[in-house]
């Protein structure tokens, strides 16, 4: 079976986070059409659809893929599926890693694909083949041969263009905050590191990765304290300020806006229903009714 590409995904909000993995190439085969959360990597991103509809935002534009159509997402860029139907769909998804790609691929930190979608139209008969040999190979080398194949000529169907100055920006902004979320951070110490004022740092985080500094930081907060309190014997009290919480109220904030699964709420509201007086805790009461 092939190894699910997941990583940090939140159910209460849709966190775009930075998928960090190794593997050479990654292969998603889906059957129905299905949600992921806003998300980005430092690999190349393709998906194409046998039949049925998926819907696929990638930066700031939405596509709705049917049988036939393409999609390439060049490193770093925040992407997001939507489901649209209920109906069977069939699409696959591959990760790969632009180092071992790196013959067919131009120079992917100073270019970027202007128009991603390639529809149906333009999907030659031997993109189509490569794709479905590449849903039914057993091995990692088959599906990288079958993944030159197609990359030869999807190449040649991409209009290239250099990134901007800030086109890596959000990138950069998340793996600064992934990197540095136990100190204090604030929007204007953020804003102070990269060199823009603070208004600037707010619109990258609401218009481009579709969510607030405050509400991700959060996120990340509470997926490392969810991993110290299944993985070390830490008091709650500890974990909270070693997230980079300065409060027990600041460390239940992020836990209930979070959600990243029920067991681990619950978990942690009991542990904080000994802590904290009920009064000072505004979750308690909405989280368990």
């Amino acid at each position: 079976a092939d190894e699910p590409y997941r990583e940090l995904v939140y159910s209460g909000v849709d966190v775009p986070y930075l998928e960090n993995k190794s593997k050479l190439i990654y292969r998603s085969i889906n059957h129905l059409s299905y949600d992921y959360p806003s998300h980005f990597h430092n690999n190349l991103e393709i998906a194409f659809c046998f039949y049925g509809k998926q819907k696929i935002r990638i930066g700031e534009k939405e596509y709705l893929l049917s049988r036939g159509d393409t999609v390439v997402i060049f490193p770093n860029v925040t992407h997001e599926y939507f489901k649209v139907t209920d109906e069977e769909t069939s699409n696959i998804s591959l990760i790969c890693n632009t180092k071992l790609l790196s013959d067919l691929l131009p120079d992917t930190v100073t270019k970027y694909a202007k128009e991603p979608y390639i529809p149906a139209s333009e999907v030659s008969e031997n993109i189509a083949l490569a794709f479905e040999n590449i849903a039914k190979c057993e091995s990692e080398a088959q599906m990288l041969g079958w993944t030159y194949i197609a990359l030869s000529e999807l190449m040649d169907r991409l209009t290239l263009e250099s990134r901007g100055g800030d086109r890596d920006l959000p990138a950069r902004v998340i793996a600064y905050i992934d990197e540095n979320f136990k100190e204090p951070l604030t929007i204007e110490s953020l804003s102070h590191a990269f060199g823009y004022h603070p208004s600037y740092m707010a619109h990258v985080f609401c218009d481009q990765l579709k969510i607030s500094f405050r509400t991700y930081l959060g996120a990340v907060r509470a997926e490392y304290a969810a991993t110290q309190i299944s993985t070390t014997q830490k008091s709650l009290t500890e974990i909270a300020y070693d997230s980079g919480c300065n409060s027990l109220n600041t460390f239940c904030r992020c836990i209930v806006l979070t959600r990243i699964n029920n067991t681990f709420n619950e978990q942690c509201l009991n542990l904080l229903d000994g802590i904290l007086p009920l009064g000072n805790n505004f979750a308690f009461s909405r989280v368990r009714t």
